[in-house]
């Protein structure tokens, strides 16, 4: 029983001998500002806005409380130290117009492909975790957890020249994901290709909203112009093969934010 108590006793005095030395260590940050929220965190790759452009890479930080509008702001503070971002989290800002849903607060911050650490500070708690970004993938390790939670361990990112071809249908039609599939396939400029391992796909993995969503197919393509004529062959297609609120819906979305649907004039 001694020994037991002494255990404990040992193991309390590091843990709070561990936080104090983190807490100085970031002393410099700390302000005494904090949140009353979890925060939920992953890497996601964005465009800044409708127009033909490469992905971003950003940090997605999403908080675990719901509020009545869903354009609540998280506010923070980043600094850098050398490969390591450090996020302060400051207040939880309410918009003065509020969009009329229940959801969480949700802020993007910049990931710099050399980041190998984020440290996470709210109000004296210190989170940490190592950071591994490369051209196939990003993934996150634990170091120090209290009141955040990576989603995901792995986010793969986005190959560049490749397109998902996203389609849905109704259950009498269905035959119609495999003949636009059979166009592509037969093309020797666009390779199939899975990403490969656990992790997160960064383009949706099926349709939504369809009778029957059928999973997301990835392709490779290399040749730009054979790309862009996706857009004719598309359109075409949909011309003969898809009727009017027949339930189908057809998308390639490229990495560059390039979409084109089978409802949209491409």
């Amino acid at each position: 029983m001694k020994r037991f108590i002494a255990f404990v006793l040992s193991f309390i005095i590091f843990s709070c001998s561990t936080d104090d030395q983190i807490n100085a260590e970031y002393s410099e940050y700390i302000t005494g500002n904090s949140i009353d929220t979890d925060i939920n965190f992953m890497p996601e790759e964005i465009y800044n806005n409708n127009e033909a452009q490469e992905p971003s890479l950003t940090l997605k930080l999403i908080t675990s409380e719901e509020f009545p509008c869903i354009n609540y702001i998280i506010s923070t503070t980043e600094f850098t130290s050398g490969n390591e971002i450090i996020i302060r989290f400051d207040d939880i800002i309410k918009p003065e117009w509020c969009f009329t849903a229940i959801g969480p607060a949700v802020s993007y911050l910049d990931l710099p492909e050399n980041t190998k650490k984020v440290t996470f500070i709210n109000g004296n708690v210190v989170d940490q975790y190592a950071v591994e970004i490369n051209q196939e993938k990003v993934s996150i390790t634990r170091i120090e957890k209290n009141f955040t939670t990576s989603l995901y361990p792995t986010t793969f990112r986005i190959p560049e020249n490749s397109f998902a071809y996203i389609c849905g249908t109704n259950t009498d039609n269905t035959n119609i994901y495999n003949d636009f599939l059979a166009l592509l396939e037969q093309n020797p400029d666009f390779v199939e290709f899975e990403f490969e391992g656990e992790g997160r796909i960064p383009y949706p993995e099926s349709s939504d909203g369809n009778w029957v969503n059928h999973p997301s197919r990835f392709f490779l393509y290399s040749d730009v112009g054979e790309f862009a004529n996706l857009a004719n062959i598309l359109s075409d297609f949909s011309s003969e093969n898809i009727e009017e609120n027949s339930g189908v819906t057809i998308l390639i979305q490229g990495w560059n934010n390039i979409i084109y649907g089978s409802w949209i004039q491409n």
